[in-house]
């Protein structure tokens, strides 16, 4: 819960951070739990939401956790940082960064991860509200658009989620970020979401990530510039 504006002059303190964190993950797993529970008595929609929102605590703990190793006196990462715990998109987005990190073999762990994971920021709404689709003249029910093994899906996600975010923090300290990583961060989410968004970029970073190139700011750069802004797709060149 954010004010919609905060002084010019605040800034995050690691020890807010690092409380954040723990705070989130803690009721990520609270979440999950309340998600099961209404799964068992047939609440499908509403599992599935509470679900997404565990992913999206699980999210924000990462993206907490991590913002520890950034310039914190910088007015451009306060920004983004703040942007970031209240965008939708960028916490489900974090939720999985741990998973990607920990796994050796990337394709095999995530091959189906990377379609329910964008998925997932498409249902979230209307797992929630009842609305009107205006092209086909419908009207849509939470309960009539969540199917059952979506939710089961959607718990045991959020389940894995927390099981390697947990572990990272534990096992690892903040990635400490360079003025030039801390440049790059501070750019607009919604050039950097373009990339989250597409499918294409994922299997591009997991390629990059098998070759020991785990470096997501050089990932985009290299991705723009040698596909996105050539009209080619790395599927197509990989295949």
């Amino acid at each position: 819960m954010g004010n919609s504006q905060i002084p010019n002059q605040f800034r995050y303190s690691a020890e807010m951070l690092a409380q954040y964190s723990i705070d989130a993950l803690e009721n990520a797993s609270l979440l999950i739990d309340e998600a099961d529970l209404l799964f068992q008595h047939g609440r499908l929609a509403r599992s599935y939401y509470l679900a997404i929102a565990a992913i999206e605590e699980i999210g924000k703990s990462f993206l907490a956790f991590d913002a520890l190793g950034r310039n914190l006196n910088d007015s451009a990462v306060t920004a983004k940082v703040r942007s970031s715990l209240e965008s939708h998109s960028r916490k489900i987005t974090a939720a999985f960064n741990a998973s990607v990190i920990s796994h050796s073999n990337l394709r095999d762990e995530l091959e189906g991860i990377i379609g329910l994971m964008i998925s997932l920021k498409q249902g979230r709404e209307p797992s929630m509200y009842t609305d009107i689709n205006y092209l086909d003249g419908k009207l849509y029910r939470p309960k009539d658009v969540v199917r059952e093994v979506a939710a089961r899906d959607c718990i045991r996600l959020a389940r894995h989620c927390y099981a390697k975010t947990a572990e990272h923090q534990r096992k690892n300290e903040p990635t400490k970020r360079s003025a030039n990583e801390d440049q790059f961060y501070g750019m607009k989410d919604r050039k950097v979401n373009d990339f989250f968004n597409t499918e294409d970029f994922w299997w591009y970073q997991i390629s990059r990530m098998e070759q020991g190139e785990n470096d997501l700011a050089d990932s985009i750069t290299l991705y723009q510039r040698e596909y996105q802004n050539k009209g080619r797709t790395f599927r197509s060149d990989d295949t």
